[in-house]
């Protein structure tokens, strides 16, 4: 089954069971196939053809949804953009995307208004709460297009830092992006009842394969929370009665450090699993959650190149780990040579369904990408039973609680434009509870001045939020290895 048919089945089995939900807006598994079969077709009579690119740039809401079926539905390729993300940001990934068309909302042109004259490519604008949107798709069929999609055909790009540190497209085909969600949906005993809570942004893959796709494959409801609250939550559990909650582990810690009396004013007694990924989980905080809320928590691992590769199942998990890998895994030292079990070394897993390629970077995929084996550069361990532990990002990238991963380079290279700055090394310091502190250690030319204020007023201005320094130390020089390399672990010590 292609990407482009999962609505079109799903929706002839069961056309008026509801597909997505939010507040008050209900849509139906036929209006979710028939408008955005009518997308497909405005786009193709606009000029897309087969394999062009269209980008995504909208909130977590039902429109997004029927857009990126509408953009697969046509043949296209959707990019899949970061609504965090700030003008220079989006202006790097429009461009290196080589994206045809912006599919947005009319909040956000007014951050692009700088970012769309860059655009070589770019023939089109369409804001969804516009007239002209409105208009353009009044007129079009809502039968499926007579597109020619083959399983090997490009579907998606995600932009991510995750193991390299640098910004690059992930290039997902219909049959890599179809690999995972019938496992996960399994594992966690999924199906057509179930209403799935889910406050994850569908462009993260996370939330596109998992939350998503699987859903709509089993049948299942799914209930959109675009901000998340715990209060958000807790109403949504209730009103719709759901069964299945998906989050990061910041979403989780939050709920399970509510206290036994604001979540028994809920009725949440329909709430029987909760799936989590994208950052290392807190067991004794996770313990708490299950049994403040009487559920089992599934965790998964996975990457943007390469989806879920180990996961908990409702019969088989482990707090404090991510599971049994559903893949090839070694685990091998620096030597390259596996490591004993309960040893920390590299996760390098072997995947069928794995990312097709990184977009227009050759030399990166032939990087992580070695006789078929893809190097992660997440340092894991596995215990004598199995069990895979994540342990941290070998390459020192900062994960922030939320699952969101922060390139050091990236944020360095902000820093390094200050005409005041000498030198920057941007490292996750160990606070209090083994917290890391995004810090930002700078070092000053000759005779030049700036404050930490000044400092943070650039990156505000050219970073998404969760990207900023929480902490600016002005320093006499920065330690370095000896090939000249930044030494991170001695700046993450203190």
């Amino acid at each position: 089954m292609n990407l482009n048919q999962i609505l079109e089945t799903t929706a002839q089995e069961i056309p008026q069971k509801t597909a997505i939900i939010l507040g008050s807006q209900r849509i139906t598994y036929r209006e979710l196939e028939e408008t955005s079969n009518r997308i497909a077709n405005a786009l193709i009579e606009s000029g897309l053809e087969k394999g062009e690119h269209v980008a995504l740039l909208m909130s977590h809401c039902p429109e997004w949804v029927i857009n990126y079926f509408g953009v697969i539905k046509a043949g296209g390729v959707a990019v899949l953009l970061s609504t965090a993300l700030k003008a220079p940001e989006l202006d790097s990934m429009l461009r290196d995307s080589d994206t045809k068309i912006i599919i947005t909302e009319s909040q956000f042109p007014r951050m692009l208004s700088a970012v769309l004259p860059n655009l070589p490519r770019l023939k089109q604008v369409l804001e969804v709460d516009g007239g002209s949107y409105k208009t353009m798709l009044a007129g079009s069929s809502t039968l499926s297009p007579n597109v020619a999609i083959n399983d090997e055909d490009k579907a998606t790009i995600i932009y991510t830092s995750g193991v390299l540190g640098r910004q690059k497209g992930v290039v997902h085909t219909h049959d890599s992006l179809m690999g995972t969600p019938s496992i996960v949906s399994a594992g966690i005993g999924r199906g057509r009842e179930d209403v799935v809570i889910d406050p994850v942004p569908f462009f993260y893959l996370f939330g596109l394969s998992e939350v998503l796709f699987g859903s709509l494959i089993t049948g299942a409801t799914v209930v959109i929370i675009p901000q998340f609250t715990p209060r958000a939550v807790l109403e949504a559990i209730e009103r719709e009665k759901g069964t299945i909650l998906f989050g990061v582990p910041a979403m989780h810690n939050a709920l399970a450090m509510l206290r036994g009396k604001v979540i028994k004013s809920y009725d949440l007694s329909s709430l029987r699993v909760a799936s989590t990924a994208g950052a290392k989980t807190s067991p004794r905080l996770m313990k708490m959650l299950e049994n403040k809320f009487g559920l089992t928590l599934c965790e998964t691992y996975g990457l943007s190149e390469l989806s879920v590769v180990s996961m908990s199942t409702l019969t088989d998990q482990r707090l404090g780990t991510v599971g049994k890998p559903i893949c090839d895994l070694k685990i091998i030292g620096d030597d390259g040579k596996k490591v004993a079990t309960g040893e920390i070394g590299e996760a390098v897993f072997k995947v069928p369904w794995a990312m097709k390629e990184y977009y227009k970077a050759p030399e990166l995929t032939a990087q992580v990408f070695k006789d078929g084996w893809f190097y992660t550069g997440d340092s894991v361990r596995m215990d004598e039973d199995g069990y895979l532990e994540y342990v941290e990002k070998k390459s020192f990238i900062i994960v922030t609680p939320a699952g969101l991963k922060i390139s050091p380079w990236e944020v360095e290279d902000i820093l390094l434009r200050h005409a005041s700055v000498a030198e920057a090394a941007y490292v996750g310091v160990r606070g209090a509870h083994d917290r890391l502190v995004p810090t930002a250690f700078i070092v000053l030319k000759e005779g030049r001045r700036v404050t930490g204020e000044e400092l943070a007023t650039l990156c505000y201005q050219n970073l998404a939020d969760f990207k900023l320094p929480k902490r600016f130390e002005f320093v006499e020089s920065i330690p370095r290895t000896g090939s000249g390399k930044i030494n991170r672990r001695l700046l993450q010590e203190g």
